[in-house]
């Protein structure tokens, strides 16, 4: 079951590639780069100007306000699993 991770949204290196900015459980950032098709956003995204967005997770385990979510693509920190909380997931 897919759900959406709130995150902000960049032009990327190439066409149809955005890049992409969240914060984890512990106000950690993350970044990657995403096609268009695991991302939901409004407006036109620039360097100056980045829109706010979600991008696509599948979530796994969960504890308390803490779920473990797995991105699309790897992260540039962490590898593809991540730790958010889940007020974060719509």
């Amino acid at each position: 079951m897919e759900k959406w991770l709130d995150c902000t949204i960049s032009p990327g290196q190439f066409t149809g590639e955005f890049a992409v900015q969240g914060k984890m459980f512990d106000a950690t950032e993350f970044s990657l780069f995403a096609p268009k098709e695991d991302l939901k956003f409004s407006g036109k995204p620039s360097w100056d100007k980045p829109v706010q967005g979600f991008i696509r997770v599948i979530p796994g385990a969960s504890e308390g306000d803490l779920l473990l979510v797995s991105l699309p693509r790897p992260t540039f920190e962490n590898g593809r699993t991540i730790t958010v909380k889940i007020d974060q997931v719509k």
